[in-house]
């Protein structure tokens, strides 16, 4: 390229190319927006309790004007993350079964129960909960009700957790 005249233009070509192709990268269109995203949470089920073998009871029994008594629960999870129990109360009145004799009048109370520790239940799973001095026998127990397994009907209260 000897010609001057020629060089000076695709120098200027070339530099005014340059610029007009760093502007283009520059301007790029840039926007942003607001909006919500959308999640949708399960529904808890309800837990359900079951009974507990009579041979797990071996302390605290209950007699006739006995101070307390233990009784045991076994609730179960059928949520898929674990629960913790935070309240047990009475909704029914306590039956006898495979006592001495008839065990019509039972004689058995609740006090209410919120525990605290071992209360936990896993994830579609189950435990059996220990309620030490969780039931009473007052003197208007029958006599046929000496060795009978008592079923109380309960509400159990549960939080995740």
């Amino acid at each position: 390229m000897k010609n001057p005249t020629l060089r000076r233009v695709l120098v200027v070509t070339t530099v005014v190319g340059a610029t007009l192709g760093g502007g283009i990268a520059v301007a790029a269109w840039t926007s942003s927006g607001s909006g919500a995203a959308n999640a949708k949470a399960g529904t808890a089920a309800a837990p359900t309790t079951g009974t507990v073998a009579a041979s797990a009871f071996t302390t605290g029994l209950l007699y006739p004007g006995s101070a307390a008594g233990d009784a045991k629960i076994l609730v179960n999870n059928p949520n898929p993350y674990p629960i913790k129990v935070t309240g047990i109360v009475a909704n029914g009145t306590p039956t006898g079964s495979g006592g001495t004799g008839a065990c019509t009048t039972t004689g058995v109370g609740w006090n209410a129960q919120s525990p605290t520790t071992g209360n936990s239940v896993p994830a579609n799973g189950s435990a059996t909960l220990s309620l030490p001095s969780a039931v009473t026998m007052s003197t208007a127990s029958e006599d046929g009700c000496q060795g009978a397994l008592f079923a109380i009907p309960v509400t159990v209260t549960v939080v995740s957790g």
